[in-house]
């Protein structure tokens, strides 16, 4: 009885096991199915998605998609030469007949046609590649070179078309799908795809559309293929070689949001398609900009710059930026605007970011800032308005005597006495006349570090790459520390004059910039009683008021200093500077109380200084004038 139990219980054993590796196999034999249908599938992506759109604050749309017909060509399964001629051959003859080609194109057809080495180059390069001294690579580099240099315009106008087809056939990446025709009528088209060409489909492609024309397009950024510099980062997120991204600007910026999702297509085995996976559209963003005040902006600035590049000694000048914001760190508008020589204009906003500039008076509230942390003004305390002399350097002056001034009175008729007496103090010395001082960088750091609170040398954290800090002077010495106290120094870039305007407006608080319609974020404070930052405002109040400022802004309600700085001019764009000239900026705000906007203008070499006493045109407050009456006439 136990020998029939335990048999019993081995047959049973045994058929467990029998039942176990069927089920493996079963299992196995299903996901190898699977595996080789994996295999046995292949699968293409449409050649483009179409990306989300870039709106203003009020929703018009500032770059948009357009949708576009294109002619491609897909490598066929190891394509040979003499086939891909005859399909170029096939496409050529739509080929209008000012098509542009290049000779290294043309050296490309003729050493693939030929398809022989030898002919091309040199007995002893040719020793070179049998001996595998260059790989084949190098020695068809100069194949391509010879032919090239030797070119002699032999190949006719129905060569050079099949040349040009041929090439764009083997563009870029191997498996990419090559673009060979877009922007064809519906005549052309249908006649190209009648045709049946092997590996030749028509498919959709999306573009960037910009309804306001080449406004603000410095700035938004372009569209393109992944660079090879930024291959492997684009790889790992998960993008293939052809998708296109955002290359730079607010496009690169925000590319995880903008970007879309490609239509994916199965390859059925009668060469036909069919789509598996819809194409799917990116992201909107929505800007802090106000087109409808940068269309006005855009209209005063042309307006103004072409009068004064009209007038007596501008002939150094050909530029203006200008920014409008919020005292929270919003960009409303923001243009840079260049004249060329035939009087067109080309839009040089981005320069906003990169570009440094020496601004002079309008640094002067930071000064005055310095001045009341260092404890060296006496808040209302009057003093003559003078000239300092120091030890080995000529006399400093403000730009005309200014009788008795305070620190509020200082900024309203932009005293440079003021300032000069305040940096001696600083430095630990009381003036005077041609006395020895010595100055050391930490006395620097006591005025950068309250600059760069206000945002003056200083990233703003603006959403744009490539942002600058501008440029810091390296010689220290107490000659230049006054002049670092005027703003005649270091030099700074426009949007960073508009962070200083910001946190002015703001009593102290700075805001990063944004382009991006979003909560923005306090990222530095200034070190300055409540007390001290009124009569700051005051002060500049006064200089809109009845100071060097009245005019700029609409009904005088408002608050801002004017800045004059004499720098050294490239005339000859060799690389020398070497003529003086003047530029002129202005920061401010606006409303007085509760500012609703801030700004920042400067117009670089607005004079050439080759005779004294010259009159220079008021560009930033004809500028102004007219922008702060359609900001606030409404």
């Amino acid at each position: 009885m136990v020998i029939i139990i335990k048999r019993i219980i081995l047959y049973l054993l045994i058929i467990f096991i029998i039942i176990s590796f069927r089920i493996i196999y079963i299992n196995n034999k299903s996901t190898y199915k699977i595996k080789l249908k994996r295999l046995d599938n292949k699968y293409t992506y449409s050649l483009s998605a179409p990306r989300g759109r870039i709106l203003d604050i009020k929703g018009k749309v500032i770059v948009d998609n357009i949708k576009k017909r294109v002619i491609i060509y897909n490598k066929l399964d190891n394509p040979n030469i003499n086939n891909e001629l005859i399909i170029a051959k096939k496409l050529s003859k739509y080929l209008t007949d000012d098509f542009n080609i290049t000779k290294k194109e043309i050296s490309n057809y003729i050493f693939d046609k030929e398809n022989n080495l030898k002919k091309y180059i040199s007995e002893d390069d040719y020793k070179k590649y049998k001996n595998s001294i260059i790989n084949y690579q190098e020695a068809r580099n100069i194949a391509l070179n010879n032919i090239k240099n030797n070119y002699n315009n032999s190949l006719s106008l129905e060569e050079l078309k099949i040349a040009k087809i041929y090439n764009l056939m083997n563009k870029d990446y191997y498996y990419d799908k090559k673009i060979i025709y877009q922007d064809l009528d519906d005549k052309t088209y249908f006649k190209i795809m009648d045709e049946n060409i092997p590996g030749i489909s028509g498919e959709y492609i999306y573009e960037r559309y910009y309804p306001y024309g080449d406004l603000l397009k410095s700035i938004l950024g372009k569209v393109g293929k992944i660079d090879r510099e930024n291959k492997e980062e684009f790889l790992s997120k998960g993008y293939m070689l052809s998708d296109l991204v955002g290359l730079s600007y607010l496009e690169k910026e925000y590319e995880d949001i903008l970007k879309g999702s490609k239509g994916k297509y199965k390859l059925n085995k009668d060469g036909t398609y069919t789509k598996v996976l819809d194409e799917k559209i990116g992201n909107d963003i929505y800007l802090n900009i106000d087109m409808d005040i940068e269309e006005k902006l855009y209209e005063i600035m042309k307006k103004h710059i072409y009068e004064t590049k009209g007038k007596f000694n501008t002939e150094f000048y050909n530029k203006t930026y200008v920014l409008v914001g919020t005292p929270d760190g919003k960009i409303k508008a923001v243009l840079g605007l260049r004249i060329n020589n035939d009087n067109s204009f080309t839009d040089i906003t981005n320069d906003t970011i990169t570009s440094s500039f020496v601004v002079g008076s309008v640094v002067k509230a930071a000064s005055n800032t310095v001045a009341y942390h260092e404890n060296v003004i006496v808040p209302g305390k009057k003093i003559n308005d003078s000239c300092v002399k120091l030890y080995l350097n000529t006399i400093k002056c403000s730009f005309s005597r200014l009788g008795y001034i305070d620190d509020i009175s200082a900024l309203e008729k932009s005293s440079n006495y003021y300032q000069f007496i305040n940096a001696i103090k600083v430095m630990g010395y009381n003036y005077k006349y041609n006395m020895k001082i010595n100055a050391t960088s930490e006395d620097f750091d006591k005025y950068r570090n309250i600059f760069k609170e206000y945002g003056l040398g200083s990233k703003t954290n603006i959403d744009l790459p490539n942002e600058k800090e501008g440029i810091k002077g390296n010689i220290v010495a107490p000659d230049l520390l006054l002049n670092l106290s005027i703003g005649q120094y270091d030099a700074y870039t426009p949007v960073q004059l508009l962070s200083y305007a910001n946190t002015l407006a703001s009593n102290g608080k700075r805001y990063n910039l944004s382009l991006l319609s979003n909560d923005n974020n306090i990222i530095d404070t200034v070190e300055i009683s409540d007390d001290n930052m009124k009569r700051i405002h005051e002060g500049l109040h006064k200089v809109v008021t009845s100071g060097t400022g009245k005019g700029y802004i609409y009904n005088n309600d408002g608050a801002g200093k004017t800045g004059t700085s004499e720098t050294l001019y490239d005339k000859d764009n060799d690389g020398i500077y070497e003529t003086n000239s003047t530029s002129t900026a202005f920061i401010g705000f606006a409303p007085y109380i509760n500012p609703k906007y801030t700004f920042a203008i400067i117009s670089p070499n607005i004079s050439s200084n080759i005779k004294k006493g010259i009159y220079k045109v008021p560009i930033n407050r004809y500028i102004m004038r007219d922008l702060t009456n359609f900001l606030f006439e409404k």
